[in-house]
């Protein structure tokens, strides 16, 4: 008995936007997969074919995807016309509407096809002595989702499902392999053993936007002999990915990094052309993609199909860093420190540094957007009353004035609402220019870095207030000087601290970059030690549960108990049979006991990597604190050698030397801040747009979107939305410090004016920053949603009062599938998208 399984076709999957003679590339690839696979199957001539879900890319595929599997069919059809093809919708094949059964139901008509899309169906065929139990996606999604039973009287029994394996919790339906003679599963691009007796096949083709970690997978599909168990692989050939090794190079190194770019492409073996090649830049910032502006990448992108740049990892900055709590105590201490330098930290001047920055009101210190439910009445919509919870949430539909009303009163749920900086940040409603994004987001990082302290300290001393965006971001020179007393400083001494500082900061970064290395190989390595005990242990115990059972049951049948292993009765070896069990038994609970004690002992971080972690941590800070020391030194030559008299306007002596510091360490602030966003930014808009931004400038007064050619002009609409999102999930993600200072965000406007494949990578990317931002609600008309239903934990639909009956917002369809297996297994996470 042979079944051919497949899964996750995803047929109509486009992607890079390349079109040759009239069709997307990407999609025709996909199709030609599926008639290669075709074409095997009807050469190996398995008794059952089995598709496990995600047969489109999406609910709506175009006319070109449903004829490619309507020919895939029709080749079983005339080829094998006995052999049944059983399949089920997954996400990508259901529409978000429940009564929609969408295109995939068209297939449920076809001779000798069995398409489920809503319900769980059972499908007896009595010639094959074959029970097959077909689960599609909103079977398994709904509440509480149902599983048939086997039939005892059919010989094999099929489960056919698409879900993510979702380890030992109670989401999902649960299944108990060893009822089912084997379980095909989809829901995962990559083939996976979860059981002996289920498996998820794959995907046919590399069908994820960025590929990497399936570029050395072979794709194909499963043939599984239910009578023997055995399991054979078939791959099918599709096109190249390469995710090159990453190139190290230096920052500044401009020359070096053309030249290694040159060297490493003309070493894949074949050349890159046709293929998909993603080149990361280990050690580069993303201003140093900008070295590959004009013939070298143009000359690179005309050979592969695909090729996405990305810069080296960036050094994260320890939340601990950013809390508003610590924020006046820090500023205290740069402070004290930077006048200790100039020898003017007498005790004058740490009272006024104690009393111009004391510590954070406690009620100044919750998050921002810490919102956990609506509830009001919405003009146009009704009332609307509905939690939120953690997560990524959609709300999608109705029209774009009503979403609009929801997102106000979101925002009228919160105290502050858009009041200041990082309020107008978290509330939206940005300028309709990258400049004026722009502004906005470096304003909310600085003043999470404590920029309103300083600028409230000012006032306390009396200082005449301090522009955010004087030139260079620098204290005004005279002021600064009249606040010094008129004190003359040595230009080059100041000069060789600059360069001291730079030097010492690019040893940190190195230092960095190594412990974080080191940390994330430890980090894997216990996580991955830990994750094999728990296994191992819970292997164990299912084996102990079993034999307990087997020996109850021969305990209470006697004599005339059948043979575990033939089915006769045992009579003379009874005692025999039985004291084999219980030796079983003792040995496998011994074993056992060894590996929970092992599961124990890794429960806690190993002494070596908490080391690691806190070497880690005082690193950053130390980066943290050089950076800063870098930019009060860049902001000091604009002081040198300015000597004017003692004014009025300002405060003189101790006050006045504070008061100097103090706009000093506004500027750094303001300049670390500009940075900062600059690197995420950067980085972000290029992993949205697929590296068709290579990062963002930044001159002082214009933002530019920096292209393979240079800066794009004119910029399109489309361009300039994938920038104002960048910029403002950038800062965001700064900010939150994993919920302690930013509770929410809302994303909407211009997030609708990216193009469908810029929607999805920014989903992809947002959902990677819940750990940061506990809650994102994207408010969007809702193709994204319908495109990638799978990557949202919650979606709700607005119903506007003309729409007629029903509540205003109503859930609808969202997340994975998920099942559970009676046995555990060892899990890897798989990327879907």
């Amino acid at each position: 008995m042979i079944v051919a399984h497949l899964s996750d076709l995803h047929l109509g999957f486009r992607a890079y936007g390349r079109v040759e003679r009239g069709a997307d590339v990407r999609e025709r690839d996909v199709a030609a997969a599926f008639e290669r696979a075709s074409l095997e199957i009807v050469r190996l001539r398995p008794d059952v074919v089995v598709i496990a879900g995600d047969v489109f890319d999406r609910p709506d595929p175009p006319a070109s995807a449903v004829v490619a599997l309507a020919r895939g069919l029709e080749v079983f059809r005339a080829s094998l016309p006995e052999v049944p093809v059983l399949m089920v919708a997954g996400p990508r094949d259901t529409p978000r509407r429940e009564g929609d059964p969408g295109a995939f139901a068209v297939f449920d008509t076809f001779p000798n096809v069995e398409a489920a899309t809503g319900l769980p169906r059972s499908i007896l065929i009595e010639r094959l002595g074959l029970h097959a139990a077909l689960i599609p996606h909103r079977a398994v999604t709904r509440h509480p989702p149902t599983l048939p039973e086997p039939d005892p009287r059919m010989q094999w029994n099929l489960l056919v499902v698409h879900a993510q394996e979702s380890g030992r919790d109670d989401r999902g339906i649960h299944v108990d392999s060893g009822e089912w003679n084997y379980v095909a599963l989809g829901g995962e691009h990559r083939r996976r053993k979860v059981t002996s007796r289920a498996r998820y096949s794959g995907s046919l083709e590399r069908v994820a936007l960025d590929p990497w970690a399936e570029a050395a997978d072979e794709k194909g599909f499963l043939t599984v002999d239910l009578r023997t168990g055995q399991v054979a692989f078939h791959p099918i050939p599709g096109r190249p990915v390469v995710a090159l090794a990453p190139v190290k190079v230096g920052r500044g190194e401009p020359d070096r990094l053309r030249r290694r770019v040159r060297e490493v492409t003309a070493e894949v073996p074949g050349g890159i052309a046709g293929k998909i090649v993603r080149l990361r830049l280990e050690g580069a910032a993303p201003a140093d993609l900008l070295a590959l502006q004009g013939e070298p990448l143009k000359e690179l992108r005309a050979q592969a199909l695909h090729l996405a740049v990305e810069a080296g990892k960036e050094l994260k900055v320890p939340a601990e860093a950013w809390l508003p709590v610590e924020a006046p105590r820090l500023l205290r201490e740069a402070a004290a420190a930077e006048l200790e330098r100039e020898g003017r930290l007498d005790e004058a001047a740490a009272e006024l540094l104690a009393e111009g920055i004391p510590d954070a009101e406690p009620s100044t210190l919750l998050p921002h957007g810490a919102v956990d439910a609506l509830d009001g009445e919405v003009s146009g919509v009704g009332r609307v009353s509905t939690s939120i919870p953690v997560g990524l949430t959609a709300l999608v539909g109705g029209s774009g004035r009503g979403r609009r009303a929801i997102l106000e009163l979101l925002v009228a749920a919160v105290p502050g609402g858009r009041e200041g900086a990082l309020g107008a940040l978290w509330g939206g409603s940005e300028p309709e220019t990258l400049e004026g994004a722009w502004y906005r987001a470096v304003e909310a990082v600085a003043e999470s870095r404590g920029l309103d302290v300083l600028r409230t300290a000012l006032g306390r001393l009396g200082a005449a207030p301090t522009s955010a965006w004087s030139a260079g971001h620098a204290p005004d020179q005279a002021a600064a000087a009249r606040s010094r007393g008129a004190i003359r400083v040595n230009p080059e001494q100041v000069a060789a601290e600059f360069r001291t500082a730079e030097r010492d900061l690019r040893a940190s970064r190195a230092d960095v970059a190594e412990v974080d290395g080191d940390l994330e190989v430890g980090t894997m390595d216990w996580l991955r030690e830990r994750q094999d005990a728990e296994t191992t242990l819970q292997a164990y115990r299912d084996r102990a549960r079993e034999l307990r059972a087997r020996i109850r049951r021969m305990e209470s049948a006697g004599p005339e108990a059948p043979c575990p292993t033939c089915g006769r009765v045992l009579e003379s070896h009874y005692e025999e049979v039985l004291t084999e069990l219980r030796d079983q038994w003792e040995s496998v609970v011994q074993d056992g006991g060894w590996w929970r004690s092992r599961w124990e002992q890794l429960e806690l971080k190993p002494p070596a990597l908490q080391e690691l972690e806190g070497r880690s941590l005082r690193l950053h800070a130390a980066l943290e604190a050089g950076s800063e020391r870098v930019e009060l030194l860049r902001a000091r030559p604009q002081e040198l050698d300015v000597v004017v008299g003692v004014s009025t306007d300002e405060p003189t002596g101790a006050a006045g030397a504070v008061v100097a510091v103090l706009k000093r360490l506004h500027a750094a602030r303001l300049a670390r801040a500009t940075d900062l966003l600059l690197q995420r930014a950067s980085r972000f808009v290029c992993r949205i747009s697929g590296s068709r931004i290579l990062a963002l400038s930044w001159d002082g007064e214009t933002v530019r979107l920096e292209g393979s050619e240079g800066p794009l002009r004119p910029m399109s609409e489309e361009d300039l939305a994938t920038g104002r999102v960048a910029i403002r999930v950038a800062a965001a993600s700064l900010v939150a410090a994993a919920g302690r200072v930013l509770g929410s965000l809302a994303v909407e406007e211009p997030f609708d004016r990216l193009d469908g494949e810029t929607q999805i990578r920014t989903v992809l990317l947002v959902r990677e920053l819940l750990e940061e931002i506990p809650r994102v609600i994207l408010f969007t008309r809702g193709d994204v949603v319908d495109a990638r239903p799978e990557l949202f934990d919650y979606v709700l639909e607005v119903r506007e009062e003309e729409m007629g009956g029903g509540p205003p917002l109503r859930p609808a369809l969202a997340g994975p599938g998920r099942v559970t297996f009676e046995v555990p297994v060892q899990r890897k996470t798989t990327r879907v998208g």
